[in-house]
């Protein structure tokens, strides 16, 4: 088995992500074939983990795509950098909470203590 490895670098952040795949001899010309739609999520995962970034499908095929065709020039290591939204930011757009839709009940505000100064309107003040 060969190991090939693969970085992620998070724009913004000095930080550097790793993934490891071991192939055989004979997937290293084809390497599109290793990547499994289970191996994809996998990779989403571990590097999702890692990152507390969310990986969107998007995201994915391009890291695939770059690690397949360096696979194919007979790179063991490949890296990208991307920008990618926190997992934390992520789900926001997924979210729908309508909120409290109840009326309040309505208060009578207590007007009895209220009194005009000097009359109904205001004094006017000629200097």
């Amino acid at each position: 088995m060969i190991k090939y490895v693969f970085y992620l670098q998070v724009k913004g952040s000095p930080e550097e992500y790793r993934y490891e795949l071991d192939l055989q001899p004979h997937e290293e010309n084809t390497p599109e074939k290793a990547f499994t739609p289970q191996r994809q999520e996998d990779i989403r995962a571990s590097l999702q983990n890692q990152s507390l970034c969310a990986i969107k499908d998007h995201h994915l095929q391009q890291i695939i795509k770059t690690w397949s065709e360096d696979i194919k020039e007979g790179f063991r290591a490949s890296n990208i950098t991307l920008n990618l939204p926190l997992l934390s930011q992520a789900n926001l757009e997924q979210l729908s909470e309508p909120g409290n839709q109840e009326i309040p009940a309505l208060v009578t505000p207590d007007l009895s203590g209220i009194e005009p100064l000097l009359g109904m309107l205001p004094p006017l003040v000629f200097a």
